[in-house]
């Protein structure tokens, strides 16, 4: 497995140019999946819509304010802004190419990886068809699923590698953080990308982030974000034998546990 892992690993970070082909921007949101990115980009697509007088976002994407990599530019006198769910190539983990090539400053937002999994499984289950603990153990090969264990570690331990070159260029936001401290970690994310959003912008962003107004600007033609599964906690999902298999693999792994302890089950976070 090991094997696996570390050549799949390198094979796509090797083959990943996005981050450098779209360095042309003032700021990069690089997010986990189902980690709050929609949230997060509505939140502060309605603070720049406010602080520049434009008409909020269609959709709670928000892509056009925060674009993916393939997305038109909507609003040229903004911020540019870019968001994707992307593993950086190894070039970035050198703090010269930073220098060199002035790339953008990044924020990494993170979840733990039990809730992310959870999530992820509930979001894309009737596609997968297959147990929880089958989606649990994932593909190595990074064929089978949107999103899986091993993509989690490939990207949490490239962008320890990023942080680790330039540590004031990564912002690193938790999504229990967000959740949290909204309002602060709105405006850390404003102020680490130097967008001079002004207090009344920000609040109008964190007030606009509601479930109920977010659900009111789903994108008909996107897949519907997944849904808490009533009180099921997230650590119910996993049997004794999928804990004991998850906690190895994050302690071999894992370069960096981000804060969280994977060897602890009693505090997971609910989906």
């Amino acid at each position: 497995m090991s094997v696996v892992f570390h050549y799949h690993r390198l094979r796509r970070a090797l083959g990943n140019f996005s981050l450098l082909a779209h360095r042309d921007c003032d700021g990069h949101l690089a997010s986990m999946h189902q980690a709050g990115t929609h949230w997060l980009k509505f939140m502060l697509a309605n603070a720049l819509a406010r602080h520049y007088g434009v008409p909020g976002p269609q959709y709670n994407h928000a892509n056009d304010f925060i674009a993916g990599p393939h997305d038109a530019v909507i609003h040229p006198s903004l911020p540019r802004l870019y968001s994707a769910h992307s593993i950086p190539h190894p070039l970035l983990y050198l703090g010269s190419i930073h220098r060199l090539w002035h790339l953008p400053p990044y924020v990494v937002l993170v979840r733990d990886i039990r809730a992310s999994l959870v999530s992820n499984y509930e979001k894309w289950r009737a596609r997968y068809a297959c147990s929880f603990a089958e989606f649990l153990r994932g593909d190595p090969r990074g064929k089978r699923f949107n999103s899986d264990v091993w993509w989690c570690f490939r990207f949490l331990d490239g962008w320890h590698a990023v942080r680790r070159a330039v540590p004031a260029r990564v912002l690193v936001l938790r999504y229990e953080d967000l959740q949290q401290h909204t309002a602060e970690a709105l405006a850390r994310v404003a102020a680490h990308f130097d967008l001079g959003l002004d207090p009344d912008a920000l609040a109008a962003g964190v007030a606009a982030g509601t479930k109920d107004n977010m659900a009111a600007r789903e994108d008909p033609t996107r897949p519907r974000g997944a849904v808490n599964a009533g009180a099921r906690r997230v650590h119910d999902y996993f049997d004794a034998a999928d804990r004991d298999w998850l906690t190895t693999q994050c302690a071999r792994y894992l370069v960096d546990s981000w804060g969280y302890d994977y060897a602890r089950w009693d505090a997971a976070s609910s989906a």
